[in-house]
């Protein structure tokens, strides 16, 4: 399952700098644009936008709100505040966002894609951000199976066993689930779209309070979906999606094969360079195939399999054409279910987090499903084929066994 708020900002041309730099921002690749500023003299909008993406935050505000000040004209300025402004929404704090949106809306009133994801926020702006005032180590017994990873918390007190799914903007909640926990309190009507193509209708409640293992959080936003499929085939309780905003704050998020998961600051997690990146509000990871480091949004809730996007098959032309079947797929996210195109290979091997994987069969979906700069879709079908994985926020590392 994948979410993507209606309006996520995407990176403009605004702004003529560096040109060694540029395109690099232009097109996302920000592990490419990490490596080429380290040591050198860049502009703060590059410094900024690679410690967002590497999840150091003090150093993406800094270098962010310094491009706002310095920007030559206020277009310009915009270029930074639509990065920050996503910053804060992946890190739940809508309030802040939301200030921002109205600052870029000021200057540029005719952003579709801003004044739908003002639509979605509104609802936050006079609410407290999110906050975690206790994030602790813990160790507990969760479901890992053929559903995903379904992580036991209480939302306002009450218990509930959700999906972890990293790939989800914000966490979600079905509506008849949303009444039982007691958010029912009427928010701002707006829209959630899948990277299916699909859309369906939403509205912004918050949460009090919700607490996973020994981490608790406050003030945490939510959108409420209307019910049906996927929501109706499972129990009361399970109907809700943990997000990424919720999943960045537990720091660190280990599972293992036989149903164990940590939460907090966990000791022994990988360091070393990083394998995992922001872009916007997916968390990317970099994956290795003959010889190559591709990138794909790392997505725990799809368990409908890994996709290959239209990337994947534009870089490895010359394989899908001599090895490629063409098919058909239907394709079930919040936004509905629809059959899609697809080419299938046979067989690929993929290694994720330092371990090999087998994906069988491959399918590579055109547009409308997914976009045209990340490689694909990782899903639990990959995920699960370790016996013990860790997702670690804090150094921004995948580590796979």
């Amino acid at each position: 399952m994948v979410l993507v708020l209606a309006g996520v900002v995407p990176l403009g041309t605004q702004v003529p700098d560096d040109a060694d730099f540029r395109q690099l921002y232009d097109t996302n690749r920000w592990f490419e644009l990490r490596n080429a500023i380290d040591g050198k003299t860049a502009p703060a909008l590059y410094r900024g936008a690679v410690a967002s993406a590497f999840n150091r935050i003090d150093e993406a505000e800094k270098y962010l709100r310094q491009a706002i000040r310095e920007s030559p004209n206020p277009h310009a300025a915009n270029e930074a505040r639509g990065l920050l402004a996503l910053l804060y929404v992946r890190l739940g704090r809508s309030s802040d966002a939301g200030r921002l949106i109205d600052d870029f809306l000021r200057v540029e009133p005719d952003r579709s894609d801003m004044r739908n994801l003002r639509v979605v926020f509104g609802a936050f702006a006079d609410r407290p951000n999110q906050s975690v005032p206790s994030n602790q180590a813990a160790t507990f017994s969760c479901r890992v199976g053929e559903d995903g990873v379904r992580l036991p918390a209480s939302v306002n007190g009450r218990p509930v066993n959700w999906l972890l799914d990293t790939a989800a903007n914000t966490t979600l909640v079905s509506e008849s689930e949303a009444r039982a926990l007691g958010l029912s309190a009427p928010g701002i009507q707006g829209q959630a779209r899948d990277l299916a193509g699909g859309a369906t209708t939403s509205r912004s409640v918050v949460a009090a309070r919700m607490t996973i293992g020994r981490t608790e959080l406050r003030n945490v936003p939510m959108l409420v979906v209307p019910d049906g499929a996927p929501w109706n085939e499972l129990k009361p309780g399970e109907r809700g999606a943990i997000g990424l905003p919720v999943a960045a704050a537990l720091q660190t998020i280990r599972w293992t094969s036989t149903g164990t998961c940590s939460t907090g600051p966990l000791a022994g997690s990988r360091k070393g360079q990083p394998n995992l990146a922001f872009d916007a509000l997916f968390p990317l990871v970099q994956v290795e195939f003959e010889s190559r480091r591709l990138e794909f949004i790392l997505d725990t809730g799809n368990q409908g399999g890994t996709q290959l996007w239209e990337r994947f098959a534009r870089d490895f032309a010359e394989l899908v054409k001599t090895s490629g079947a063409r098919g058909t797929e239907r394709v079930s996210q919040i936004g509905g279910s629809n059959e899609r195109e697809i080419s299938i290979l046979p067989e690929i091997s993929l290694r994720v987090g330092g371990f090999d994987t087998r994906l069988r069969p491959a399918k590579i979906f055109s547009r409308p499903v997914g976009d045209s700069q990340r490689h694909g879709n990782l899903g639990m079908d990959v995920l699960r084929q370790a016996s013990d994985l860790t997702i670690d926020f804090s150094s921004m590392t995948l580590t796979l066994r």
